[in-house]
């Protein structure tokens, strides 16, 4: 990817160009230089806080493969008319491949990705990718371990090195900030979310934003909003572990989240649930509602008898017609009269790990 993104850069030097590059590092599947890890597993992380030398060997990948970037906008002479921007999309993952981990729990010898997590528990043992400390959670979730994330931003000329900011930005924010870098006009009736953050890069600004919202309507569902110090999370329905439907926090006193300060600043509460009744209605968004037809005590049907299919050895048997110790899709199909061919091509994909168009014993039992 890195080598991609250079010749991009190469082939549309002499031109305005956007580049987005997402990098596979510090992200599932997980994959890393042996080399590196090894060293970074002999390492301490004198706070006791980082302790997965895998995470720590992509962040260096990553580092390295930023760093042939900037130095490539650097040779062809691009820096000062470039915009750099560095963040992630959400914060670090704190609840994969842990014991008790329900995705990987059925993965045993002879599944695809059974190796992987053999290495996995090789180096990392059992933790997770990363530790979000002092900050609550991680990824996919509504507190600040899973929306606080770095965001850093190169210009030089326009954006004081080594400057920071406290100002509360997001996702949103990145496309009215290019409008505003360009001199470009906001495209009319386009609805735009964000707010330009081009002043406060510049150091000549503030955000224009009454309030930050967060709407997260999945896994965890719940909305939160930012204004000043304190946020507030409204959950959509009581859940295992977190059983306030209200949570109030003060981040500057409390960036962990660990103090719930609603049944204590009402009148705080009130005015933020006021903000996020206005947010809701404002966008349309969709708020979960009850099943009118559920049912508590519902059972579902008693299964049907199984059926007593081959054994993955009998099936191969039975349709490698030229005893190679395969079958092709037309093999495992067989008579397609009356069978529901597509069904049997998606099975026949999932089944084929490496999908070279054969399926061996080992992926037919998988």
């Amino acid at each position: 990817m890195t080598d991609e993104s250079i010749a991009f850069i190469e082939s549309n030097r002499d031109k305005p160009f956007y580049l987005n590059l997402w990098h596979y590092g510090v992200h599932g599947p997980w994959g890393h230089k042996e080399a590196y890890t090894a060293r970074f597993a002999r390492k301490k992380d004198p706070r006791g806080e980082q302790r997965n030398p895998i995470m720590a060997s992509m962040l260096q990948s990553i580092d390295e493969s930023l760093g042939r970037i900037l130095a490539k906008l650097d040779e062809l002479g691009l820096t000062n008319n470039t915009l750099f921007i560095f963040y992630s999309d959400n914060g670090g993952n704190v609840h994969s491949n842990v014991p008790g981990d329900h995705k990987i729990a059925k993965i045993k010898p002879g599944h695809p990705r059974y190796p992987q997590i053999e290495d996995w528990r090789k180096w990392a043992g059992p933790e997770p990718p990363t530790n979000n400390a002092p900050l609550r959670e991680g990824k996919a979730r509504i507190y600040e371990g899973g929306q606080r994330v770095p965001f850093m931003v190169r210009w030089p000329g326009r954006i004081e090195a080594g400057s920071t900011s406290a100002a509360v930005v997001a996702a949103i924010d990145l496309y009215p900030t290019f409008l505003d870098a360009l001199d470009l006009p906001k495209p009319k009736g386009h609805l735009i979310d964000g707010e330009s953050i081009l002043p406060v890069l510049e150091g000549k600004g503030s955000i224009k934003r009454k309030a930050y919202f967060t709407w997260f309507p999945h896994l965890k569902g719940a909305v939160s909003v930012r204004q000043g110090n304190y946020k507030l999370i409204r959950r959509f329905e009581q859940l295992p572990g977190y059983p306030d439907l209200v949570e109030l926090y003060d981040l500057k006193k409390d960036i962990g989240e660990t103090r719930n300060l609603a049944g204590k600043i009402p009148r705080k509460v009130k005015e933020l649930q006021a903000l996020i009744d206005g947010f809701v209605k404002e966008t349309g968004a969709l708020y979960p509602k009850a099943n009118p037809t559920y049912d508590p005590n519902w059972k579902p049907a008693a299964k049907k008898p199984a059926v007593n299919r081959p054994s993955p050895e009998d099936f191969l048997r039975k349709r490698d017609k030229n005893k190679d110790g395969s079958i092709t899709l037309k093999e495992f199909i067989g008579n397609p009269e009356g069978r529901n061919v597509p069904a049997l091509n998606k099975q026949f994909t999932r089944r084929d790990a490496n999908a070279d168009g054969k399926l061996t014993l080992d992926e037919l039992r998988n």
